[in-house]
C-alpha cells in the first residue's frame, strides 16, 4: 500500500513518466521561508548543462527541462544501474500565487535551485483599524 501511494504522488508532483529508459529522474525539494516569503524549488540535476535547462512558469505550474548527459567512456555490460541519463521533465504545481517576475534561478554543484517570490496577495498584513467616536475608557 506505501508504494503505491509512493508512486501516485510521485506521478501527481512529476515524478517519472514511465519506466526507466524514456525520462530521467529530477528528484526536487520545495520549502517556504520567511525572510523574504519565497517558495523554494531545488532540482538534483547533477551532469545537466546549465545552458541547456530550460524553467518555466506558466499559471501555478513550474516546468523544469533538460538533459542528464555522462562523459563518453567505453562500452560497458552493466551488473546494476540506477543512475538516470536523458531527457528529463519535470512539472510542479506551485499551490501558491507567486511572482513570476521575481523568479531567479541559480545552478551550482549539480543542483538547480528556484526562488520564487510569494505574491503580495497571500502575505500576512496588518489592517489598520479606523476609529470613530471613542472617547476612551
Amino acid at each position: 500500500m506505501h508504494t503505491e501511494m509512493d508512486r501516485l504522488l510521485m506521478e501527481l508532483w512529476g515524478g517519472p513518466r514511465s519506466p526507466r529508459g524514456s525520462a530521467a529522474r529530477a528528484p526536487a525539494d520545495v520549502y517556504v521561508t520567511d525572510d523574504p516569503p519565497t517558495l523554494t524549488v531545488e532540482l538534483a540535476v547533477p551532469g545537466a548543462d546549465p545552458a541547456g535547462i530550460r524553467v518555466e512558469l506558466e499559471g501555478d505550474v513550474l516546468t523544469v527541462r533538460g538533459v542528464l548527459t555522462r562523459a563518453p567512456r567505453e562500452r560497458r555490460s552493466y551488473h546494476h544501474a540506477e543512475i538516470d541519463w536523458g531527457p528529463f521533465e519535470r512539472r510542479l504545481r506551485l499551490n501558491v500565487p507567486v511572482d513570476a517576475e521575481g523568479v531567479t534561478a541559480v545552478y551550482e554543484r549539480g543542483v538547480l535551485s528556484i526562488d520564487l517570490p510569494l505574491a503580495e496577495s497571500i502575505l500576512p498584513r496588518r489592517v489598520e483599524i479606523a476609529v470613530r467616536g471613542w472617547t476612551g475608557g
